[in-house]
């Protein structure tokens, strides 16, 4: 880092941060002082943090409320397994009956509010930054560890960020956004047709639902909600492709517990 001219914007999310050491956020800060540009970027992050704390700052010193105790949610679980097993059956019958195949009778449930105004989030996300050439993102891919850190903390949950190679997508990199109710992450992949699919994620303290496709405008999406996190995957993709796609990224989100 001691050349000014290899200084990334990894570099720069971890000087927000305060996780570099001093020799190292002084590169950064000798680095902002010759780049007014960069060093306006900064800011506009750090306004953007502060924002943040200022909206949803306060939750992390509430005490839990006792319905919320890890115990008490395991056995409320547990006693509704049946229900879930029997809900499941249910939900294979009809698939069966209408020929779509297993994965996609996730998608019977219909979406709450809640979920409608998640969807509407990604797909302007979508909309807003898959086009972009030169910043697309804030971190880039070949930043993982890094962006599933500060992006983990920033949500106040574990985030595995989906290896989506399997595919034919490679990670671009992400991005931290404002949502309705919390923070949000945006994460970017492609394949090599250039083609750009997204997934929008959020902090979920909600009911689990089923995965569900829509589309619309052109756009398709994904969308789920596991105990921690809220999920919509975007892409302008064949309904099995983006179904795929999802199926892969839920196999690493779900294996995500709370941090």
């Amino acid at each position: 880092m001691s050349d000014r001219h290899t200084i990334t914007e990894a570099d720069l999310n971890a000087y927000l941060d305060g996780e570099l050491q001093p020799a190292e956020r002084a590169a950064v800060e000798a680095y902002l002082a010759d780049h007014p540009a960069d060093r306006e970027r900064v800011a506009a992050w750090r306004d953007q943090s502060a924002a943040l704390r200022a909206l949803y700052g306060h939750v992390a010193e509430e005490t839990p409320p006792a319905r919320l105790s890890p115990r008490r949610l395991a056995a409320e679980r547990r006693r509704h397994v049946g229900r879930a097993v029997t809900a499941a059956a249910a939900a294979l019958v009809l698939v069966i009956a209408g020929g779509a195949g297993g994965w996609i009778g996730r998608g019977l449930v219909m979406p709450d509010a809640v979920e409608t105004t998640l969807i509407g989030e990604a797909e302007a996300a979508h909309a807003l930054y898959t086009p972009e050439v030169l910043h697309p993102v804030e971190v880039n891919g070949q930043d993982g560890a890094h962006l599933s850190k500060w992006l983990s903390r920033r949500l106040d949950r574990s985030l595995v960020i989906p290896d989506l190679s399997s595919e034919g997508f490679s990670l671009v990199g992400g991005r931290l956004l404002p949502a309705a109710a919390s923070a949000a992450a945006l994460l970017m992949y492609e394949n090599r047709d250039g083609a750009r699919v997204t997934l929008y994620v959020v902090p979920n303290a909600g009911k689990e639902t089923a995965m569900r496709f829509s589309a619309r405008d052109g756009l398709a999406a994904v969308s789920w909600q596991a105990e921690a996190l809220g999920c919509v995957l975007v892409g302008n993709l064949p309904r099995e492709t983006l179904l795929n796609l999802a199926k892969a990224s839920y196999g690493s989100l779900d294996a995500a517990p709370n941090i």
